[in-house]
């Protein structure tokens, strides 16, 4: 399952942004990363003043981010169901929510020079990928094993 909501009038994003493009997207990875397993992700689409503001209440950070991931599940080990789930989780797995801000999806596109699309997907590649246990922030080594996933990811979902 996918949940989509915007802070945006729907009109003025792009056509890849639509709820209906996202969630085809979202079963491709899904799938591969969660075979035969019903999942479900909420993914809210913000303002840098919006961010900034979750970031100060869960974080303890006051500025405005690109991405935040707020897991449901904390045992979580990539790319394996939690130990208590293997056998009854139910008819779906949660995962959690992705929060994106489109003001600095657009600025760091612009800034690293592709597509709106692209940097929006990497963002989106990597609030999952957070939310299913990977923290480039635990070291060096976990910072390239999650580039590498992310990498992976990425080309489900845009191609190689």
């Amino acid at each position: 399952m996918f949940e989509f909501s915007s802070d945006f009038d729907p009109n003025s994003l792009p056509i890849w942004l639509s709820e209906s493009a996202l969630e085809s997207r979202w079963k491709i990875l899904s799938a591969f990363s969660f075979p035969n397993i019903n999942t479900h992700v909420s993914l809210v689409l913000t303002d840098d003043e919006s961010i900034r503001e979750l970031n100060r209440v869960r974080r303890g950070k006051d500025y405005a981010t690109d991405v935040l991931s707020f897991p449901l599940s904390f045992d979580l080990t990539p790319w394996e169901l939690p130990p208590n789930k293997k056998e009854n989780f139910g008819p779906i797995l949660s995962l959690g929510e992705i929060v994106i801000s489109w003001d600095t999806c657009k600025a760091q596109a612009k800034s690293i020079g592709h597509s709106e699309e692209d940097e929006f997907f990497r963002l989106f590649v990597h609030g999952f990928l957070h939310l299913i246990g990977y923290d480039h922030e635990r070291g060096e080594e976990d910072e390239a094993l999650m580039k590498e996933k992310e990498d992976l990811c990425l080309d489900l979902v845009l191609g190689p």
